[in-house]
């Protein structure tokens, strides 16, 4: 009887409701964007840059508008996560049903993730697909695509010249679309049958990002987020290191054969460029140009030591680290603050992780549940692939580190996630 009054109460409570949110997620949240802007600015205070009009009002440098840019995503994500924590489900459960069964459909997820790939298959065939091959980005597509480095990483919006990261807004929709899935497939995910018919639909979206964007690195990120969740929904010990030993002889097998075809040739001439840098990671000395961001990133951390150089007197990011404000800044941070900086970071995100982990052990429902297991799975992993790339355990990649790296669909759907997080662990019951 206590917990349906506490259930009526909530419902007649409104729209949005401010009880029970988790403050220490987002005081976290709010230091690693503070890191962000302070590393954004810092990376791009040194370049010179000419100047553009900023929303069509003001004329500053292009290193300017970014951090800039930047600041508006923050802010962006920052309010629809605490839209999201506060919005109240069981008023719209109560007084829209069918907009709640519509939200409680895992298809129109699934479709849209899956859509957003397949349109950009369909522009490289009709709008043609021309440059771009370098790490010099160029419009391709009929102008809809954006590809740099042999890779079609965004979806451009001609009209309002907008780019958005497909794979980014793929990883929040199927983390939702997959924890319907998990919560409608009950025990059937206990069986061999069951598990193998999960990965074989999350493999579909999986190797759409692959195939259709040319993006390996998110395409093992969107599968792992997806693997984590199955594993913990269904915790079958024998299965899942049959299919974990499966997988991984799968992965060797297929970098092994990209290694074999390629190694020898001169760097130019190798392709697909996840190749090249596979190579470069294990042979640096034959492929220099490709090892390079990877050897001033590791030269960055080196020269910081302890303390660091101090903010905004890093020498490596002057001409010498690439994409310093993007997938390297962790890097940066190194340098500029030393060891005491990085482990600060690492720390922030373990706390960030720790209250996840929290809120999943404590909420009854399963699809909520899996709902937190796949936001922690892909803030887990991008952590680490990040770091690992940054300090060469791990071949050259494009993940950015959450919430910190540069990138507006990046920082805003990772928001939306954590945005969920809030609200399932503001509904759980606290004695």
């Amino acid at each position: 009887m206590r917990e349906k009054r506490s259930v009526k109460t909530e419902s007649k409570a409104g729209l949005f409701s401010f009880k029970g949110i988790d403050i220490s997620i987002i005081f976290v949240c709010i230091f690693l964007s503070i890191f962000c802007l302070i590393f954004v600015y810092s990376a791009l205070a040194f370049e010179s840059s000419d100047t553009k009009a900023f929303l069509n009002i003001i004329n500053i440098k292009s290193s300017d508008r970014t951090l800039l840019k930047t600041a508006v995503y923050i802010m962006i994500g920052i309010l629809w996560m605490l839209i999201l924590a506060c919005f109240n489900m069981k008023f719209v459960e109560e007084r829209f049903p069918l907009i709640f069964r519509l939200v409680r459909n895992p298809i129109p997820y699934y479709a849209l993730s899956c859509g957003m790939f397949l349109f950009i298959e369909i522009m490289k065939k009709v709008g043609g697909d021309a440059g771009g091959e370098t790490e010099k980005a160029a419009l391709v597509g009929g102008g809809f695509l954006l590809k740099a480095n042999g890779a079609y990483r965004w979806i451009h919006i001609p009209g309002l010249n907008i780019n958005f990261q497909p794979s980014e807004v793929a990883k929040f929709l199927l983390i939702i679309a997959f924890s319907i899935i998990i919560y409608n497939a009950g025990m059937s995910l206990q069986h061999k049958r069951g598990m193998l018919l999960y990965m074989a639909v999350a493999g579909i979206p999986a190797f759409l990002v692959l195939e259709c964007s040319s993006d390996l690195s998110s395409a093992i990120v969107v599968f792992g987020i997806l693997y984590f969740m199955m594993i913990v929904a269904a915790p079958n010990i024998k299965n899942t290191v049959l299919i974990t030993a499966i997988l991984i002889l799968l992965g060797v097998l297929a970098f092994s054969s990209l290694i074999v075809m390629n190694h020898g040739k001169e760097e130019a001439d190798i392709h697909p460029y996840q190749a090249k840098r596979l190579l470069a990671w294990i042979y640096p000395d034959e492929y220099p140009a490709s090892s390079d961001q990877t050897n001033q990133a590791m030269y960055a951390i080196g020269s910081g030591g302890y303390f660091g150089e101090g903010i905004g007197n890093s020498m490596q990011k002057i001409k010498k680290l690439p994409e310093a404000q993007n997938d390297m800044i962790f890097a940066l941070i190194c340098e500029e603050m030393g060891l005491i900086g990085g482990v600060s970071v690492i720390l922030l995100y373990l706390v960030l992780l720790y209250r996840m982990y929290a809120i999943a052990m404590t909420v009854d429902n399963l699809m909520d549940r899996m709902i937190v297991v796949g936001v922690i799975s892909h803030v887990a992993l991008q952590v680490i692939i990040n770091i690992c790339v940054v300090t060469r355990l791990f071949p050259n990649t494009g993940i950015p580190l959450p919430l910190i790296s540069s990138g507006g669909s990046s920082i805003i759907f990772m928001y939306f996630e954590l945005g969920l997080v809030l609200n399932i662990g503001r509904s759980i019951k606290r004695k």
